[in-house]
């Protein structure tokens, strides 16, 4: 037997729950893109870029959660990173494994939606102020290797 499949169009509220999931995830991912760069440069500190680009393809390849604990491991941020990213860790797991369906009920019924949609925002919020903490990290540690980040640091101040 076959069942027919009925389409229902998204409400305004659904389309605008959408939306603000797709950026907290855009900018989750962004995150670990930043962990992975920032690993391959503080860790391996490769000698080419040819050599950078390979251990960045294997690191890309990693977890949140991996690249976390590989930082953690490695020493290489401040505790109060480290802190902010472990925290991040667990808004990111509740966001991509738990927002929408835990919250199905809530959603049909109209109940909590503002503080669901605030909560997600709230991710990518953290996203972006993580994203500053991991830049100004790396500035600091071109820096500190010797590297004129005057260029980079005139680019970011126009933003």
């Amino acid at each position: 037997m076959t069942e027919k499949r009925i389409d229902i169009s998204a409400s305004g509220y659904e389309i605008s729950l959408y939306c603000h999931v797709g950026e907290a995830v855009c900018t989750v991912q962004y995150v670990e893109d930043a962990l992975s760069h920032s690993i391959v440069l503080k860790v391996s500190v490769p000698s080419t870029r040819s050599e950078a680009d390979l251990d960045l393809e294997k690191h890309q390849k990693y977890t949140l959660g991996k690249a976390i604990r590989i930082a953690r491991e490695k020493d290489i941020y401040s505790e109060l990173i480290q802190t902010e990213l472990s925290k991040f860790l667990k808004e990111r797991n509740w966001l991509i494994h738990k927002s929408i369906a835990q919250n199905a009920g809530a959603l049909e019924k109209n109940e909590n939606r503002d503080r669901l949609i605030n909560r997600i925002k709230a991710i990518t919020k953290h996203a972006h102020e993580l994203l500053k903490m991991i830049e100004d990290d790396m500035i600091d540690f071109a820096e500190a290797s010797g590297k004129d980040m005057s260029r980079v640091k005139s680019e970011i101040s126009k933003y």
